[in-house]
């Protein structure tokens, strides 16, 4: 059996059918397994940091190994045309926001990826861009942050939200928001274009952790110095 077939059928073990239920509402141009992110995160640490494995995971379209793929990179050695290859087949769902989201800034070219992403017409690889630019914000060390760019891409994002796909607003959305809360230097501006934006419909049902006005989780966590890098900064002052 080869290491593949191994982990798929390892994957099978640890079907959850609430899951796979709940998965399967959301139709993609991959296959789901239906198991549980906690489970899978718990079965990736277990395997070694993989290129030519997390490729073969990959390209086996199921919704869980690419996510796996995801986890076992080593981005010191991961190319970047790779990266926007699995931007594009993640097909703007979670396997960008909670799988390449995460390694992403580890990568030795992440800047000019980002770049390359935010020219990108394609809708796929434009819900990258927006996506791994809330992380970009959230964590990337502040020196390293390129002003000029970030404030066009939230002009941006201020000028054309309302023609975009809903998974694209709900990115963009998303970003703003990070801008705020992580990047002292974006703060007023982010503000601004929270403002203008206004209420962008969820991609989920809407609940307690589910605000969809920029503004108002501005608002509700701008001062918490557990949700803001912006507060932490100011606490420590």
């Amino acid at each position: 059996m080869t290491e593949l077939n191994r982990i798929y059928n390892d994957l099978l073990t640890l079907i959850d059918e609430g899951t796979y239920k709940r998965l399967s509402k959301q139709p993609k141009p991959f296959q789901y397994i239906g198991v549980k992110m906690g489970d899978l995160r718990q079965y990736a640490s277990k395997l070694p940091k993989n290129n030519a494995l997390a490729d073969a995971l990959f390209e086996l379209n199921y919704y869980e190994t690419m996510l796996l793929a995801t986890m076992i990179v080593d981005p010191n050695t991961l190319d970047s045309t790779r990266v926007v290859d699995w931007c594009l087949k993640a097909n703007s769902s979670n396997i960008v926001d909670q799988g390449i989201a995460n390694f992403f800034l580890d990568l030795n070219d992440a800047d000019s990826i980002l770049k390359t992403l935010s020219i990108a017409t394609n809708e796929h690889l434009e819900y990258a861009f927006f996506a791994l630019l809330s992380s970009y914000f959230r964590s990337q060390p502040l020196e390293l942050i390129d002003t000029v760019y970030s404030k066009a891409w939230l002009d941006r994002i201020r000028d054309t939200i309302q023609n975009k796909p809903l998974s694209i607003q709900n990115a963009m959305n998303n970003a703003v928001v990070s801008a705020g809360l992580h990047v002292p230097s974006l703060v007023t501006l982010a503000t601004l274009v929270a403002s203008h934006i206004g209420y962008v419909m969820p991609l989920v049902a809407r609940n307690s952790c589910n605000i969809q006005s920029a503004s108002d989780y501005l608002v509700r966590y701008g001062d918490n110095p557990k949700y803001s890098r912006v507060a932490r900064l100011r606490q420590s002052k």
